[in-house]
């Protein structure tokens, strides 16, 4: 559902972000220690970080959201809710969101939300709904650690994935809101073509015997497919509700989950080039945390100003989009 957030008194008061120290090469991983490129060739990753052996979700999502609180000159007892988009999560109960409710200090409510890469969006989406029933500071982080157990039958495809944290904090404004349209969607006919079981998992008929209980990404020309059907329309109504052109636009985000699916969300976007932000080669995909990831470095490095018009898309799993 597209809709208009024109109305809600909501602003971006400051982001934030926290890589682990440790970099990964493609020649780390194993099982591709010779791959003569194959693996930046095929899909654009260079490298991409590792949290530390004790570092968990949690732990990256709180290093963020603590500079977020900084640059918002803000405190953990300000706010009034906090969202979290964690993959995986540190338990899978409680919600992660309770942990760094914890771990900040703060009082509030606190709650995860899922939606795969389109977590934190749909972090946004909700968080501005609070604002417009009273909320005051709403605290939105993201967070991912994919690096540690055998979650990867496949090397080649734990090479896509990095681990990293980032978010934001959205406050009541006076006057109009930053704010313009947006929403979600989902296509779940293609819920099992893109999956991380659990446990308690039973996996379709589509997951080959070999993947059963580990990362699995199904035909890639279903997957295309289910893009550039939903792509499109969802982001012709935001841009017609938000009243602006792709001209208008000073910076554009697009979820950068592999150089070929990048590649083709951009064209089926038809952004131009020049508005784009780039940065897979180092982070690899970080899930939900990439576009706050790449918006914070984006902001601290000047690219992105304060009135500058921005678009941020992101789809995966599900098959979800924002």
């Amino acid at each position: 559902m597209i809709c208009s957030y024109k109305e809600i008194p909501a602003r971006i008061a400051a982001t934030g972000s926290y890589l682990p120290e440790r970099v990964v090469t493609n020649h780390e991983i194993p099982g591709l220690e010779e791959t003569n490129g194959a693996v930046e060739r095929l899909l654009g990753a260079v490298e991409r970080r590792a949290a530390g052996e004790d570092e968990t979700c949690s732990d990256l999502i709180v290093k963020a959201a603590r500079r977020v609180l900084e640059a918002a000159e803000a405190s953990p007892s300000d706010l009034d809710q906090i969202i979290v988009s964690a993959t995986p999560g540190d338990y899978f109960e409680p919600c992660t969101a309770s942990v760094v409710q914890h771990k900040l200090g703060a009082q509030c409510a606190a709650v995860d939300i899922g939606m795969s890469c389109v977590g934190w969006l749909a972090g946004l989406d909700y968080a501005l709904k609070s604002v417009a029933c009273g909320a005051k500071k709403v605290l939105v982080m993201a967070g991912t650690v994919v690096s540690k157990g055998p979650a990867f039958y496949n090397p080649m495809r734990r090479a896509i994935f990095g681990d990293g944290a980032g978010g934001a904090l959205l406050e009541r404004c006076e006057g109009p809101g930053h704010f313009l349209a947006g929403g979600l969607w989902t296509d779940g006919q293609y819920h099992d073509m893109i999956t991380m079981p659990h446990l308690a998992s039973v996996p379709t008929g589509r997951v080959p015997e070999e993947y059963r209980g580990s990362f699995f990404m199904g035909d890639a020309r279903i997957i295309h497919q289910a893009l550039k059907d939903n792509l499109p329309p969802g982001l012709e109504q935001t841009l017609a509700l938000a009243g602006v052109a792709r001209e208008d636009l000073d910076v554009a985000f697009i979820h950068q989950p592999s150089k070929p699916l990048f590649e083709l969300a951009v064209r089926a976007s038809k952004v131009p080039r020049e508005k784009l932000v780039e940065d897979y080669a180092r982070y690899g995909n970080t899930i939900s945390a990439e576009l706050p990831i790449s918006l914070d470095e984006n902001v601290k490095s000047g690219r992105i100003k304060r009135g500058d018009t921005i678009l941020k898309i992101s789809f995966g799993a599900g098959f979800s989009g924002g």
